[in-house]
């Protein structure tokens, strides 16, 4: 089969929407030819590159690029003559939040082939009305929306209310993730948080944390992952607080992230509402043991008490880390448990759930032409 992949949000951006999307895009491509059609800053016109096994096209959107979104109307139009070179017997836009991902959608129902939106994140209550309207628009016309866990489908079947919608989780690909040739870092245990330092995913958390293992378990160190604009104030709030147990590693990805959790013994997650939480599941495929809040979809990759701990509040997320810091043996019962979990999401699986979206996506699309013909 011949897929196509439209989307925003992929490499060399860092985040969870991009490693999704390259994890699934690689495990599809040892089967099938796939394309990932991406944006880039150059102005005019479209390149093509070779990432592995997967072809990517990136758009040049020029200078209406903003915080890495394509705002281009006029990318359509090279969306459009992509695909119809491309032939793809499938569409799959990536993100709903991703303008890109709407246009290629778009497009394939243009050229009458069947077409998927998947959302990767919540639609979240301050999402302005016009977006929410627009978002109910295309997805209505999609042959199929998807969503990466039960939380995030139920709310965007009820915000948005798409003929049919299914869940595709998140995978890994297991076999990258060893814990050979940790990075050495200072701490006993090891805590390890990966997240963007953005309010959304609730960083400042952290703190709350860090300041509960320096009353409980002043030997642990606590190392954050990832970069924003709050990375700042927390250091600042940090070091007021003699919070010396609280170390900024910034931005990693790829290898250096595989280091990072290869010589981690405990993760902690403190987003409230998480779509799924991939970065979690990277830290239970490296046979980490999580801590995260009950809500969103992250409660369905976390079995509580089993593979990690679920909080209810910030406060008991503190708690539960110090508790289990403090718990060498439960670490590494919960560690060998989530290890098993992560089994269940490798690449491999999840794959058979993107084929049996694909497969309905056509019988949709087929139904959809048969009604079309029938009323000429």
């Amino acid at each position: 089969m011949r897929i196509a992949f439209v989307t925003d949000s992929y490499k060399p951006k860092i985040g969870g929407i991009e490693s999704a999307v390259r994890n699934i895009a690689y495990t599809l491509a040892e089967e099938h030819e796939v394309y990932v059609i991406t944006s880039s800053k150059r102005i005019g016109g479209y390149r093509v590159e070779q990432d592995g096994p997967v072809e990517v096209i990136r758009i040049d959107a020029g200078r209406l690029y903003y915080k890495g979104v394509t705002v281009n109307p006029f990318s359509l139009i090279a969306v459009m003559k992509v695909l119809r070179e491309l032939r793809p017997e499938v569409v799959h836009g990536q993100g709903l939040f991703s303008l890109l991902s709407l246009m290629g959608a778009f497009a394939g129902k243009r050229l009458r082939l069947p077409s998927l939106l998947t959302a990767h994140s919540f639609i979240g209550r301050d999402t302005p009305r016009y977006v929410v309207g627009t978002l109910r628009f295309m997805a209505k016309r999609a042959d199929l929306v998807t969503a990466v866990s039960k939380a995030v489908a139920e709310e965007v079947y009820r915000r948005l209310r798409p003929r049919e919608i299914a869940v595709t989780y998140n995978c890994i690909r297991l076999a990258e993730w060893s814990r050979e040739d940790p990075l050495e870092l200072p701490g006993d245990p090891v805590v390890v948080s990966v997240l963007r330092l953005v309010p959304r995913k609730n960083p400042l958390a952290l703190l709350k944390v860090a300041e509960r293992l320096k009353q409980e378990v002043p030997s642990a160190v606590l190392y954050v992952v990832g970069d924003g604009y709050l990375r700042k104030p927390m250091e600042s709030r940090a070091a007021a607080r003699g919070l010396n147990n609280l170390m900024f590693l910034g931005a990693a990805s790829g290898d250096t992230l595989r280091r990072v959790l290869a010589a981690s013994h405990l993760f902690v997650l403190p987003t409230k509402l998480e779509a799924f939480g991939l970065s979690a599941l990277e830290a239970m495929a490296m046979e980490v043991p999580v801590v995260a809040m009950r809500s969103g979809g992250v409660a369905e990759v976390v079995e509580d008490g089993v593979s990690g701990l679920l909080a209810a509040d910030e406060e008991e997320l503190a708690a539960l880390t110090a508790s289990l810091a403090a718990d060498e043996a439960l670490r590494k019962y919960m560690g060998a448990r989530a290890r098993e979990r992560a089994e269940l999401f490798d690449c491999s699986r999840i794959a058979r759930s993107y084929m049996a979206a694909y497969e309905r996506a056509f019988e949709v699309c087929g139904a959809r032409r048969v009604e079309g013909s029938s009323k000429l």
